[in-house]
C-alpha cells in the first residue's frame, strides 16, 4: 500500500510559498508591479512577429508625442503580456527592438522600425492608446493589433477642408488675443490664420513642400503685416507676426527635449532640441526675408485700446474649439478639454502673481500630469488627447521666435538675448514640473517573473516500490 506523503514546510506545496507566488499576481495598491509568467519555448517565427509588431507601435507612440521613455515602457508592459522580455532603443527618429533571449540580452530577434509620417491626428491618438489600453490587459492577437494600427492610420478626417482651416482661425486668434488683444488685431489674425491655414491644407496635400512650408508661410505673415498693419489696422506689424504661424512654433518639442534631457536621454532630448531650433531659424528666416521684400508703411491713425482682461480667457476658449476643430479631437472630450485649458490658465496665472511668470509655468506644468490622468479616468479620454493642447497652452515656442527674429531680423541682440534666456527659463520649468507632476503618480508596470526553483517531492516514509505518489 503506497502511503500519501506528509506535509513538508520545504516542498513546493509550502503555503507561504504559494501565498508569496499569488501575492506577485495581483498589482499593489496605489500602482507597483503586476508579474506575469514567462513563455516557454517561442518559435522564431512568433518573436519575429512580435518584434515587428512592437516596433510599428512604438513609432505610432512617438508620432502621437509621447517621450521616449514612456515609449519603452509601454513596449516592455505590452511585451510583457506576450510572456517576452524586451529590449529597446528609442529615439524620436527611430526605434530599436529586440525581442526574446536571456536576461542578459543576447539572443533573440532583432527588429527596426523608423519614425515617419506626421504628427498624429488628436482622433487617432485617441485611438492609439485604446489600442495600448487593451495589449496590457490581455494578449491580443498580432494580426488583429496590426489591423487596429492600419486602422489608426487610415481614420479619415473628422471635418472638411473648411473646418479644418476655420479651426486653425481660431487657433490664431486665440493665441493673438492671450498676447495683444485689440479689434484690429483680431482682425488681422483672423485673416492671416485663414491663408496660412489653406497654405498648410495645401502643403499637407504635397509631402514634398512641408520642409519649405514654414519659409513660405512665415514670408507670407511678413510681408502681409508689413503692407496692411499700418494702413488698414494701424498696428505694429511685428504684433501680427507670431499667432498665424501657430502650427509650426515648436513649443511642445522644446520642452519635451528639456524633458528628455533632465531624465537621462541626451541623444533624444538633443534631437528633440535640435529640430525645435531649426524650426525657429526656419520662421526667423522667413520673417528675414520678408522685411527685406518690404518696407512697413505708416499707421493711418491711432492705434486701439486693448478689449479688456476678459480677452485672455476669451482666447484661451478659441484655442480650445480650434484644437477640436483642425486636430479633429472627438466631440465628447470637448468639455474635459476646455476645462483642463482653463485650470492651466488659471494656476499659470495665479502661480505668476505670487512667485513670478517662471513658478508660474513650473505650477501649470505640475498640475498637467495629475489632471490628464484624473480626467482619463472619469471621463476614458487618454490623457495625451488633454495632454497635447495644454502643452500648447504654455506656448514657449512663441516666445523663442519672437527672440530669433530680434536677433536675425531687428538686430537687437540685447532684447533678443533677454527674451531667448527667458525661454529657456521657462522651458526648463515646465520641464521641471511635469517631471514633478508624473512622479506624484504611480503607474502599475508588467513584468516577467523568475522562474521558480524546482523542490524535489518528498520520498514516503518505507516506500521501497520506487513508485510515485500520487498528486
Amino acid at each position: 500500500m503506497v502511503r500519501h506523503p506528509r506535509f513538508d514546510p520545504g516542498s513546493r506545496f509550502d503555503l507561504r510559498t504559494l501565498a508569496r507566488r499569488a501575492a506577485s499576481l495581483r498589482p499593489l495598491r496605489g500602482g507597483g508591479t503586476v508579474t506575469l509568467p514567462e513563455a516557454e519555448d517561442a518559435g522564431r517565427e512568433r518573436l519575429r512577429d512580435l518584434a515587428s509588431l512592437l516596433c510599428e507601435l512604438g513609432a505610432y507612440l512617438l508620432r502621437a508625442g509621447e517621450r521616449t521613455a514612456e515609449v519603452e515602457g509601454t513596449l516592455h508592459d505590452v511585451a510583457a503580456r506576450y510572456g517576452m522580455r524586451v529590449r529597446s532603443f528609442v529615439v524620436p527618429t527611430g526605434l530599436f527592438v529586440r525581442v526574446g533571449g536571456g536576461p542578459d540580452g543576447r539572443g533573440g530577434e532583432l527588429d527596426f522600425a523608423p519614425v515617419e509620417g506626421p504628427d498624429l491626428r488628436l482622433d487617432q491618438v485617441e485611438a492609439l492608446q485604446s489600442l495600448v489600453e487593451r495589449m496590457r490587459a490581455e494578449q491580443v492577437p498580432f494580426e488583429d493589433a496590426r489591423r487596429s494600427l492600419r486602422e489608426v492610420r487610415e481614420r479619415p478626417e473628422r471635418f472638411s477642408p473648411a473646418t479644418t482651416v476655420l479651426g486653425y482661425v481660431l487657433l490664431t486668434v486665440g493665441l493673438g488675443v492671450m498676447r495683444h488683444a485689440t479689434v484690429p488685431a483680431v482682425v488681422g489674425y483672423a485673416v492671416l490664420g485663414a491663408a496660412v491655414g489653406l497654405l498648410r491644407l495645401f502643403g499637407d496635400r504635397l509631402p514634398a513642400a512641408r520642409t519649405a512650408l514654414p519659409v513660405v508661410a512665415a514670408i507670407l505673415v511678413t510681408t502681409a503685416s508689413l503692407h496692411w498693419a499700418g494702413p488698414l489696422l494701424h498696428e505694429e506689424p511685428a504684433v501680427l507676426y507670431v499667432p498665424p504661424l501657430i502650427a509650426f512654433l515648436p513649443g511642445a518639442a522644446l520642452t519635451l527635449g528639456a524633458i528628455e534631457l533632465a531624465t537621462g536621454a541626451a541623444l533624444s532630448g538633443m534631437a528633440r532640441l535640435a529640430g525645435a531650433v531649426n524650426v525657429l531659424l526656419l520662421l526667423a528666416l522667413g520673417i528675414l526675408v520678408g522685411t527685406e521684400l518690404l518696407r512697413p508703411r505708416p499707421a493711418g491713425g491711432p492705434a486701439a485700446g486693448p478689449l479688456g482682461a476678459w480677452a485672455p480667457w476669451a482666447g484661451v476658449l478659441l484655442l480650445g474649439f480650434g484644437f477640436l476643430l483642425y486636430f479633429s479631437a472627438p466631440p465628447r472630450v470637448t468639455p474635459w478639454l476646455l476645462g483642463a485649458l482653463l485650470v492651466e490658465r488659471f494656476v499659470q496665472s495665479v502661480a505668476s502673481e505670487f512667485g513670478g511668470t517662471t513658478f508660474g509655468a513650473f505650477a501649470a506644468g505640475m498640475l498637467l500630469p495629475p489632471m490628464a490622468s484624473w480626467i482619463s479616468r472619469h471621463s476614458h479620454t487618454p490623457d495625451q488627447v488633454v495632454f497635447l493642447p495644454c502643452f500648447w497652452l504654455l506656448v514657449p515656442g512663441a516666445v523663442g521666435l519672437t527672440g530669433v527674429s530680434e536677433i536675425i531680423v531687428a538686430g537687437d541682440t540685447g532684447g533678443g538675448l533677454d527674451s531667448l534666456v527667458g525661454t529657456v527659463i521657462t522651458v526648463a520649468a515646465i520641464a521641471l514640473g511635469v517631471l514633478v507632476g508624473a512622479g506624484l503618480q504611480r503607474r502599475p508596470r508588467l513584468s516577467l517573473g523568475e522562474p521558480a526553483p524546482a523542490s524535489p517531492l518528498p520520498e514516503p516514509d518505507g516506500d521501497t516500490t520506487g513508485e510515485k505518489p500520487p498528486a
